[in-house]
């Protein structure tokens, strides 16, 4: 049954090129094969929105791509979904961004053309209010310098306007971490442990999730495999992840995101939503990509109750 809260996510949508069991490193002037690849949809903001869609949870996705054959497939798959996606633009310009994914059990990198993710700005957008909805997510500040500026009147609105807000900076390439101005309108700050050593300079998960919860209402740390970690105030929450055989972690954290804003829109305390993200999170493991393995409330739910 779906969710009666809706919830705005304005971020990035691209395709993802998975590619998974490389024989070896790549290195220029060789050439190493791969066990498998795919073609899938990727970006953090799209894949929360689709994370959220397949909880049953009413979703509408803001965001600008081009206008060719890649942008075409990213909003069908969107669509089946169950996403609205009537608020997504198209640059005839500017082309679709890909990112190639370079995985395995454990971990990922990435190289990407950024493409419409980069030139996306406020004026480019649909972002013509916040009726209807009871949370917004923005995703990749780093990414989508077009939009960077936007983030904290974006975030402001939304709060102005009666919603909760959260945001998942993701990885910032040029490693300066400047969030400051998007802290004082953030009710939830979701990064992994890595964005979050580079940002407070802690290498303990739950250190780190202190410092952050000094700046927001709730910080959220995911470290992966052991699970998450969260702090709010003078509380801290620590949740265990649950056992599945990975085959690409590209997308998880993003499910995970989902699966914690679904949770807590359903008025779940934070202790639960980090369990119920976690086991989104898992399920999404299980397959390559991080569309195709998004799971159900129920699957979800069923990975839990596996664990009692």
């Amino acid at each position: 049954m779906p969710r009666s809260k809706a919830v705005l996510v304005v971020g990035d949508l691209n395709a993802d090129l998975i590619l998974t069991g490389l024989a070896g490193r790549p290195r220029y002037g060789r050439e190493v094969l791969v066990r498998e690849c795919s073609l899938t949809l990727g970006g953090s903001g799209a894949l929360c929105a689709t994370g959220l869609a397949r909880l049953g949870r009413p979703v509408r996705f803001v965001g600008l791509i081009g206008r060719d054959s890649t942008g075409d497939m990213l909003l069908e798959m969107m669509r089946r979904r169950g996403v609205d996606v009537s608020r997504v633009r198209r640059d005839g310009k500017c082309g679709t961004g890909i990112a190639v994914a370079l995985s395995n059990e454990s971990d990922r990198a990435f190289v990407s053309f950024l493409g419409t993710v980069a030139t996306a700005t406020s004026r480019t957008l649909a972002l013509d209010g916040f009726a209807g909805f009871a949370h917004l997510h923005l995703t990749s500040p780093f990414l989508q310098a077009g939009l960077r500026p936007d983030f904290p009147l974006i975030l402001k609105k939304a709060r102005e306007a009666g919603l909760t807000t959260s945001f998942d900076p993701g990885w910032d390439p040029a490693e300066e971490w400047k969030l400051g101005d998007l802290y004082p309108w953030t009710d939830i700050l979701l990064v992994n442990e890595v964005e979050a050593a580079a940002i407070t300079g802690l290498r303990r998960p739950a250190a780190a999730a202190r410092a952050l919860s000094a700046r927001v209402k709730v910080a959220v740390v995911k470290t992966g495999p052991e699970g998450a970690v969260a702090a709010s105030g003078d509380d801290a929450w620590r949740v265990s992840s649950y056992p599945v055989k990975p085959v690409d972690t590209t997308g998880a954290g993003d499910t995970f995101d989902a699966g914690f804003l679904d949770a807590t829109l359903e008025g779940k305390g934070v202790e639960e939503a980090l369990a119920f993200g976690c086991a989104c999170g898992a399920i999404s493991t299980t397959r390559p990509g991080g569309f195709e393995g998004q799971p159900s409330r129920a699957e979800a739910l069923r990975l839990m109750r596996s664990r009692r």
